[in-house]
């Protein structure tokens, strides 16, 4: 366009006297030059046009392949080592699948990788709680208010518990059943931490003070009030927690409860409910007429359960149980006794008795 203005002005012979200084130019050449290039430009353009997309194509494909390498690295390296990048671009089902493709090369076997994933997934979100640093101490004494040998026959087992936890839920509950089938939907139950089944026995069932009490609950060492109820069959503890509950504030929880257990059950079972990391349990069986505790542990995990017994004459006898990694629902440890009154030669008489309410 500008060289076709200059070629009409160099026709122009009269021009104005204020721009009569153009006539010295030579604007015919420069406007022929000047379209002349814009034609051949226009042309080019053209006649290029039908190869361009094909070209640009090709040296992208050309440079992709050749940093394909150092961009797959980048990309896996980001991952491995900013989880919230993976997380902010792929879906938690896109998720799932990388866990489980990864999970099945380290094993050779896609099969086992998803039923592992899929069982240990469903444990750990069934909590909304992660505990730290749980310790418990248990002890086993005589009940005196019933017999002291035979049907009815008790031992109280104290039990206290302490763990660090990022609360989640602001309400726990305790509860004590004889119903087996409300036992079972009980443990599913989030909000409660404790379930006690209590077999009806010499007149006392789950609804006795007798068979289950909550004593005590505590955060971070400040007592909290708890509320009874009582039902057909069963009864419960509350404690609602006031203040923060948010998934930032880490919290101490102590709770002591007692139970009544069967002298004649030989066993007494914990378990932990919500996943653990690090577990410490000390079990004293003093005054009880008890011979010996076998500890079984219902752990799964990578490293060793250790189990240690108190030094012979020590008073009270004690066995220690402890585990370093995470513990998952289902997870718990039972004690099993045989009583000093059983191992008595058939023509002795048992002398048990007053040993036990000694």
């Amino acid at each position: 366009m500008l060289g076709v203005a200059l070629l009409a002005l160099g026709q122009q012979v009269d021009l104005p006297a204020a721009v009569r200084w153009l006539a010295w130019l030579p604007l015919s050449e420069l406007g022929s030059t000047l379209f002349g290039s814009g034609l051949i430009v226009v042309a080019f353009e053209y006649i290029n046009e039908r190869d361009a997309d094909e070209r640009a194509n090709e040296r992208l494909r050309r440079i992709l392949k050749e940093e394909a390498p150092a961009i797959r690295d980048a990309v896996i390296d980001g991952f491995a080592f900013a989880p919230d990048a993976l997380v902010n671009v792929a879906s938690p089902e896109t998720l799932d699948r990388v866990v489980r493709n990864t999970l099945a090369i380290q094993l050779g076997d896609q099969a086992l990788a998803n039923d592992l994933y899929a069982d240990l997934r469903h444990q750990v979100t069934a909590s909304t709680e992660r505990r730290q640093d749980m310790r418990v101490s248990l002890s086993l004494t005589p009940w005196t208010k019933g017999p002291s040998a035979g049907e009815g026959s008790m031992f109280v087992a104290t039990i206290r518990r302490e763990y660090r936890v990022e609360l989640a839920e602001s309400t726990r509950r305790f509860a004590c059943t004889s119903d087996l089938d409300e036992y079972r939907e009980l443990l599913l139950d989030p909000t409660v931490i404790e379930v006690h089944y209590f077999e009806p026995v010499a007149g006392i069932d789950a609804t006795s003070p007798e068979a289950f009490e909550l004593l005590q609950f505590t955060v971070d060492g400040r007592p909290w009030p708890t509320r009874r109820s009582k039902r057909s069959g069963g009864q419960s503890f509350a404690v609602t927690v006031g203040g923060r509950t948010d998934a930032q504030h880490e919290v101490e929880i102590s709770y002591t409860y007692r139970v009544l257990v069967q002298q004649h059950g030989h066993l007494l079972y914990l378990d932990f409910g919500a996943p653990c990391k690090g577990v410490d349990v000390d079990f004293a069986y003093g005054g009880c007429g008890i011979r010996h505790v076998n500890v079984l542990d219902f752990i799964a995990g990578s490293q060793p359960t250790r189990i240690s017994r108190s030094p012979k004459d020590t008073d009270p006898p004690t066995v220690s149980v402890r585990y370093d990694g995470w513990v998952f629902p289902k997870s718990g440890v039972a004690f099993a006794w045989v009583l000093e009154r059983e191992l008595l030669p058939a023509h002795e008489p048992d002398r048990g008795v007053a040993r036990t309410r000694t």
